[in-house]
């Protein structure tokens, strides 16, 4: 009996649903046979349509509808608690056996190998390149991670419990729920200021991660962040026992990516010291680094028992590693992250996540790239107060990249750090710096931006807050004015 079939036939109820790990989870654990139901709010978001082909049934009227009669267990997203939430509240006072989101993944860590998938950006990405890569495999794994692959819709069936690969957020220490054995750091920098209060606390909860780790697990650190490399040389110096294996374009990589170039058909590299060119479907350096992560990551997991002084070495003379970065060359990326929506009237809608400074000049070199030489539109939507008072001037720096910045108010996460004022004061204060416009309501950004748009655009939907069908309900706009 393993994890998967020991929950089949329970009745699991979801508080949150709709948010991106969470719906995958549900997703998941109902195609293993577990009967799924859910609460969220009213509002659309891009996960319905996962639910829905799903058939996983959502009450959306959480506040008055009572918790469903017969549920085995609750799963809830760690922005909700029993003092706020109806349903968190009845399972408690029911003695129905509650997990938060991570607690969930923990207990599911506890039952079969697990590696995780860390770092402040792109570790969807990366997670997402990891599962493409191990279908190739007789590995019988698991993947949850908050996307799927790209024109997938929903998250694949698992093709078996005894590996599990699980994207690991720093944010609030969830990753400390989880017993890995092995780990890919893709990036460390300062994010999550309600949680962290400087890039000192990030390191040192990414070095907690570390120490959790049993002797001779790999850990895949890429070095080009000044935060990953003192974290590189704090494992060496302090858990010598770890297979550390480096990666990135910093001189000091054990795997050095080299000669990058981008084209609109994603990118080039070397990867030394392998030999000859690889090749991505994704543009841009930072989303290239995320696939040689996985790939190094992927490789270890599969010679995990064929360790010896030099992990490293190993990985890098095994035809493992040449094997899934040839698989890599096909992975057409993840969900939301920079994703070419549809093309209309000469306008391309694209939607991508980055809700960080750091993310959004990545994911704008990466438009840049792939469509050279057309204006970018760019519609923001900052996700939370804390961070985007923390980081307005890298928000700044970074949105006036964009031929013309569009800008939302700060979006009202679960996470209530602050009113609705504020965020309209800050978004205004925003958009007057980048030289770019403000809209408080949708339905006046989507008039405005459908007459502002011309053939030859780039219309980008951008942040962590919910932006869904917004490309969708511009485009019918223009079109509905054509009429």
């Amino acid at each position: 009996m393993g994890f998967f079939s020991d929950i089949a036939g329970k009745s699991l109820f979801f508080v949150g649903i709709k948010g991106t790990g969470m719906s995958r989870l549900a997703v998941l654990l109902s195609a293993s046979g577990a009967r799924v139901t859910g609460s969220d709010v009213p509002m659309r978001f891009s996960t319905d349509a996962d639910l829905t082909d799903a058939r996983i049934r959502v009450l959306e009227d959480s506040f008055f509808s009572p918790l469903p009669d017969g549920i085995d267990m609750v799963i809830h997203s760690a922005a909700y608690g029993s003092k706020t939430n109806r349903h968190l509240r009845e399972a408690e006072e029911r003695g129905i056996p509650t997990y938060s989101y991570p607690r969930f993944l923990g207990l599911m860590s506890k039952s079969m190998h697990t590696f995780g998938v860390a770092g402040t950006h792109g570790k969807t990405t990366a997670s997402g390149c990891l599962d493409w890569i191990l279908r190739k495999t007789s590995l019988p794994y698991v993947a949850v991670y908050g996307s799927h692959i790209l024109h997938e819709r929903t998250s694949r069936n698992p093709s078996g419990d005894s590996f599990a690969v699980l994207e690991a957020c720093e944010y609030r220490d969830h990753f400390l729920n989880y017993d890995l054995d092995g780990v890919l750091v893709t990036t460390v920098e300062h994010d999550h200021p309600d949680w962290f209060a400087g890039e000192r606390d990030v390191l040192e909860s990414f070095k907690r991660l570390i120490l959790r780790l049993p002797d001779r697990a790999p850990v895949v650190c890429g070095i080009d962040s000044e935060l990953c490399r003192e974290l590189a040389g704090w494992v060496a110096a302090t858990r010598p026992m770890l297979d550390v294996i480096t990666y990135g374009v910093h001189p000091d990589s054990m795997f050095r990516v080299g000669s990058h170039e981008d084209s609109l058909c994603g990118s080039t590299y070397i990867l030394y010291p392998l030999e000859g060119h690889q090749q991505v479907k994704v543009a841009s350096l930072p989303l290239c680094l995320d696939v040689v992560g996985a790939c190094l990551l992927g490789a270890a997991m599969l010679l995990r028992e064929h360790r010896g002084n030099d992990f490293a070495h190993t990985v890098a003379t095994q035809a493992v590693l040449q094997a899934m970065l040839a698989e890599s060359a096909s992975f057409p990326g993840c969900a939301g992250r920079v994703e070419l929506l549809f093309e209309e009237d000469g306008i391309a809608y694209v939607d991508d996540y980055a809700h960080h400074p750091t993310e959004i000049a990545a994911s704008l070199e990466n438009l840049r790239s792939r469509f050279a030489g057309r204006r970018l539109v760019t519609i923001f939507f900052p996700h939370t107060l804390s961070r985007t008072r923390m980081f307005f001037d890298g928000f700044v720096a970074s949105l006036s990249r964009s031929d013309l910045p569009i800008i939302r108010p700060v979006f009202a996460s679960a996470r209530s750090d602050g009113d609705q004022r504020a965020s309209e004061e800050l978004a205004r204060l925003l958009a007057e710096r980048t030289g770019g416009l403000f809209f408080g309501d949708e339905h006046s950004l989507c008039e405005v931006v459908a007459h502002l748009l011309h053939p030859c655009d780039v219309c980008v939907t951008m942040g962590a807050g919910n932006n869904s069908g917004l490309a969708r309900k511009i485009a019918d706009r223009r079109r509905s004015s054509r009429c």
